[in-house]
């Protein structure tokens, strides 16, 4: 009997710490956070996943980066995968507002902490927006040219993706300043809008196109500054690098500072993408450590650089 007793207790024992063991493996260290990001593509938008990377691993996370390569669709499929991968957080800086309401909607009915950077996602839920205030950025844009031209002149308008937040707000702090027809005191004109998807190719074949159709360019105002350098690209190779025309861009990205730098494109309104991307980290973290809440939407200031 004593035998079968002490059998007993041995497998008792045993369970007991294979239960520990378990646990064990759950915790810190089986941490994961996924990071969605719109384009990798952007150099620009690497800062923001160094940043979130930087922070999240400092926490004991793994960090699984999907790269939308600037189309939107692919990311609800991205978001499955993550789901399935046992993620912990969810961070997304999504293509558009709309194509990962679903899959998210899918992370919160599961407990899923998500943090949305950069742009929205029309769902309830996330835990937060965290995001530079782009429309006070293309407020800044617009007085910085109405100061540098004070006498106005023509001017071109380069859009991001049509229907993202940063091309909207973006556009319409920019045009408020410049468009006289919604600010009775500019002396500009508006001579032309084209659309370059945020991307340097597009905006370049489109600045190409505008170049041949205009011999009058005073300004040009890129929504972010990867399509800054393709207007510089089809400035140079149109020739017209001697006509002054001012190139404008958003994002504060080195590429910017480097042409700032040889005098072909003027300024850049500079977003704080380290700190989105750590504190979009701290966000979620929290949450998951004491069920802390921050607040639903957090805009980041921006500012006007010459010079870095």
């Amino acid at each position: 009997m004593k035998k079968l007793y002490s059998l007993f207790m041995v497998a008792v024992l045993m369970v007991f710490l294979v239960a520990c063991n378990s646990e064990g493996s759950s915790g810190e260290g089986d941490k994961k956070l996924a990071l969605l990001m719109a384009d990798l593509g952007n150099p620009f938008f690497h800062v923001l996943r160094d940043a979130v990377k930087e922070q999240a691993e400092s926490l004991g996370y793994e960090v699984i980066v999907y790269d939308g390569q600037n189309d939107a669709s692919k990311q609800p499929s991205q978001v499955e995968d993550a789901l399935q991968k046992g993620v912990s957080a969810i961070v997304i800086n999504p293509g558009d507002e709309d194509s990962t309401a679903n899959a998210l909607k899918e992370a919160i009915a599961q407990g899923i902490p998500v943090v949305t950077v950069d742009r929205k996602v029309n769902i309830d839920g996330i835990l937060s927006y965290l995001v530079t205030d782009n429309t006070k950025g293309g407020e800044l844009t617009g007085e910085w040219l109405a100061n540098k031209l004070p006498e106005g002149g023509n001017v071109v308008h380069i859009e991001g993706v049509m229907g993202t937040a940063p091309q909207r707000e973006r556009g319409g702090g920019f045009l408020s300043v410049i468009d006289p027809a919604q600010n009775s005191d500019s002396k500009f004109t508006i001579l032309d809008t084209v659309v370059g998807d945020f991307s340097m190719a597009p905006a370049e074949a489109a600045m190409s196109d505008l170049l041949a159709k205009h011999d009058d360019i005073d300004a040009v105002f890129a929504q972010n500054d990867t399509m800054a350098v393709g207007v510089v690209r089809a400035i140079e190779t149109a020739g017209r690098d001697k006509d002054g025309i001012i190139v404008i861009g958003f994002d504060g990205a080195q590429e910017a500072y480097d042409l700032i730098e040889e005098g072909k494109m003027s300024v850049t309104a500079v977003q704080d993408f380290k700190f989105i991307g750590k504190e979009a980290v701290n966000y979620v973290d929290a949450f998951l450590k004491d069920g802390t809440k921050p607040e639903p939407e957090m805009l980041v200031d921006v500012y006007m650089s010459d010079s870095k």
